[in-house]
């Protein structure tokens, strides 16, 4: 913290020695940036909170199409990707459980919490902005963003004129992406605005037993987004909006889609992740006799004489071509009321349905052995109603309730193709399809209610004290079923001999309830720089660990922080300068323990001890002369496991702790997906060709410590410090009514490792970023 303190008070320091001059008085250089991070309209720089914002433009220069390159515009904001579920960790809070788990990083479209992991992959498209809040948001925010959340904001109806546009980009992997909006006024107080997008790949991920068919990391998907905005009076305003997502493609994988090979300790033959050496192989080898620890068991990879794994991360050899399958549709209602005299009255109403198929090579061979996936449905309604202080007075405030229910299903998916014979696939007989006998389903009903309330108190006119409190009270109940009837001769993706509806032992249910609270004060230090200190709280429910060995339930997660900042525009508007130091304690952490079954393991979530962070984190915007402008962003970050304690999947490195064996002690070790730093530049200069437009070169450049991308301290996990650099050419016309962009992204084509974990077979498997990608693209009024 003593460091922290000192990069903090240097800045400072450095900001009042600016300050020593008189303000200007000519209009800033710097444009204003208005945030919704505490449910009003407010501009960026009066906001005490660490949030960030993107506009559409800024996602559009820097080629940004969703959230897996969000990384570069927000400090500290790490993206990893485990198969199709998405995570994200920031100041140390970690999404280190999938499935039927909440997100520590809420995931918000347009307000609309999105529960499932793979709801954050729709692309980004005709959008106003994306706000990344840093740090618990426990009092305004549904759900009690735990680490933060990230907010994605769509434009919204115009009622003044019909408007349209478009654009058409192509790129590597024979990349296509059409996109475009047509946005129409009915009349003067309706509007209508209808957005679309169609976007295909080939696999970036090649195949060599099936080839493209059974590819990886491809594109198949379109988006469509319909809006009509209703002013019905001057006092009451309705938008309702409809949205349909459809994506085909064969997605990331399951759990991951790189073999690694198996960690192997050569001084005592045994599989260790801490000790071992990856030996290069899947399954068994023939100087495993006698050692059948060294090389695994059934499940990864079961050819007697051992298959070797490809040394390129962008290469895999499966006889499975993979199945994912997504659906999403929301409605969704927004009804303001300002016939209040002293406050706006809002309504949200919305409802999601989402399904998820996802079927892949289980043994991660080109042996005809083994199928794996999950069948995820969710179904979403929320409601919240919210009153929005408007009186003149010293205090301003926030009120509202909250109800969230999800209703949903959880299938860990098993099949065999063929019967094993001394460990291998035998060929002499017929494949046989089968699903496993194990089969369960899980089904969690959650359901939320909250009431919040945040107020701030101008004590006068350069000091305000800020107060918040939030009780949230949960409840879910589960229930697991099996499948009835026969399990036997279904081809790998029909489910029609999956019908789970008959009950199996395992139901409960439980409840949780919790105060958040958020208490501090801004300083105005004059009219261009504002300080703030705020401490709060936030909370996750606990859930059920799953469908298999008797389901219990987990702990709530507690986060407790502090942060101190400052908010700046200096050097009369041309530099927007943003710093603030925080400090965050965790509890009740969950990791992942795995559960043999058969041939493979089964993942389940536990608490299993706390962490604490903190960090230093910067954005600055600089105009330092006409046409150029630059920018940092860079996240200093100390995330360190407390009291952390993990099961150890490999035969050798574990420690006995409490009696019990084969563990792993963590304290003090660095969190996982948390690099100590993070840093961004960015630039570009306005070339102006006179009637011809304007051309502008950019650039961004990352770079990340290194940092591990499991929870436990494997060496295969472990990504090494890395850069990665984006280049861009963009071209707009005088009226600025066609736009052109040429781009390469990832210069370095850095293999980035995003996640890795363990399958069956003590086999290493891995998720990685995109490779080096180019295209061009080109826009009529988009």
């Amino acid at each position: 913290m003593r460091h922290i303190s000192k990069l903090f008070f240097s800045a400072t320091l450095a900001t009042a020695i600016l300050f020593s001059q008189p303000a200007a008085a000519e209009t800033p250089r710097q444009g204003e940036i208005v945030v919704t991070a505490q449910k009003r309209e407010q501009s960026l720089q009066d906001v005490s909170v660490s949030v960030t914002a993107v506009s559409g433009d800024m996602l559009v220069d820097n080629g940004i199409n969703d959230v897996s390159r969000l990384d570069v515009m927000v400090p500290g904001l790490v993206f990893q990707q485990s198969g199709n579920d998405v995570r994200f960790s920031m100041r140390g809070a970690v999404t280190a459980q999938v499935e039927a788990n909440d997100v520590s990083v809420a995931f918000y479209t347009d307000g609309l919490y999105r529960p499932r992991h793979a709801q954050a992959l729709a692309g980004f498209i005709d959008i106003e902005r994306v706000e990344v809040l840093r740090g618990p948001q426990g009092t305004l925010f549904g759900r009690n963003s735990y680490g933060g959340a990230i907010n994605v904001i769509s434009r919204k109806p115009e009622f003044e004129e019909f408007d349209y546009g478009g654009a058409f980009g192509l790129g590597s992997y024979d990349h296509l992406r059409g996109e475009g909006f047509v946005n129409m006024p009915l009349g003067q107080d309706a509007a209508l605005r209808v957005t679309g997008v169609r976007e295909i790949r080939d696999p970036v991920v090649q195949n060599i037993t099936v080839g493209d068919r059974g590819g990886l990391k491809d594109a198949n998907n379109y988006y469509v987004r319909g809006q009509l905005a209703y002013d019905l009076n001057d006092d009451l305003s309705m938008l309702f909006r409809a949205e349909h997502w459809k994506d085909n493609a064969n997605g990331n994988g399951d759990f991951g889609y790189k073999p690694l090979g198996v960690p192997v300790n050569r001084a005592t033959g045994q599989t260790d992740g801490l000790a071992g050496v990856l030996n290069g192989f899947i399954g068994r080898r023939t100087d495993c006799v006698g050692k059948p620890s060294a090389c695994g068991r059934a499940g990864a990879g079961l050819d007697a004489t051992a298959e070797r794994v490809l040394a390129d991360p962008y290469k895999i050899s499966n006889d499975f071509s993979p199945l994912r399958d997504i659906e999403e549709n929301t409605m969704a209602g927004e009804f303001t009321w300002r016939g209040l005299a002293f406050a706006d009255v809002k309504l949200n109403l919305g409802y999601i349905d989402f399904k998820e198929l996802r079927l892949a090579d289980a043994d991660l061979s080109s042996y005809a052995s083994l199928v794996a996936g999950n069948a995820i449905t969710s179904a979403t309604t929320s409601q919240e109603i919210q009153l929005t202080s408007t009186h003149d007075g010293p205090l301003e405030w926030v009120a509202g309730l909250y109800f969230l229910q999800e209703d949903l299903s959880n299938a860990f998916l098993w099949m065999d193709i063929h019967s094993l014979v001394n460990n291998a696939p035998d060929p002499s007989v017929a494949p046989s399809y089968t699903w496993a006998p194990w089969l369960r389903q899980i089904r969690i009903d959650t359901r939320s209610h909250a009431a919040y309330t945040q107020g701030t108190w101008s004590v006068r006119d350069s000091l305000r004290l800020i107060g918040g409190l939030r009780y949230t009270y949960d409840t879910r109940e589960w229930h697991v079923s099996r499948p009835q009837g026969a399990v036997n001769g279904a081809f790998a993706g029909d489910m029609s001999a999956l019908r789970f509806n008959t009950p199996a032992p395992g139901g409960g249910g439980k409840s949780w309830n919790q105060l958040t609270w958020k208490a501090g004060l801004e300083w105005d230090l004059n009219i261009d720089a504002m300080s703030y200190f705020t401490a709060s709280t936030g909370f996750l429910s606990g859930n059920v660990q799953g469908a298999f060995a008797a389901p219990r339930s987990y702990d709530e997660r507690r986060v407790n922080a502090y942060e101190i900042g400052l908010k700046s525009t200096l050097l009369e508007g041309a530099l927007r300068f943003n710093v603030a130091a925080y400090y965050n304690t965790y509890e009740n952490l969950l990791a992942t323990r795995f559960i043999p079954v058969g041939s493979t393991v089964l993942a389940q979530s536990d608490n299993a001890g706390s962490s604490d962070a903190l960090g230093l984190e910067i954005e600055a915007d600089w105009m330092p002369i006409e046409h150029l402008t630059l920018g940092l962003r860079a996240a200093f970050t100390r995330a360190r496991y407390d009291r952390f304690i993990v099961t150890n999947q490999f035969r050798g490195g574990g420690q006995t702790i409490g009696g019990v064996g084969g563990l792993i002690r963590r304290d003090g070790g660095q969190v996982w997906g948390s690099p100590d730093l993070t840093l961004t530049l960015l630039g570009g200069y306005d070339f102006s060709l006179g009637e011809y437009g304007a051309l502008t070169p950019g650039f961004s450049f990352y770079y990340s410590d290194d940092y591990i991308a499991f929870d436990r301290p494997y060496t295969f996990a472990r990504q090494d410090s890395y850069t990665r650099t984006d280049l861009s050419l963009n071209w707009a016309s005088t009226d600025g009514d066609w736009n052109a962009q040429a781009f390469v992204h990832n210069l370095e084509d850095e293999a980035v490792l995003l996640n890795a974990t363990v399958f069956g077979g003590n086999l290493a498997v891995g998720s990685y970023a995109m490779p080096r990608t180019f295209g061009f693209r080109v826009g009529y009024r988009f």
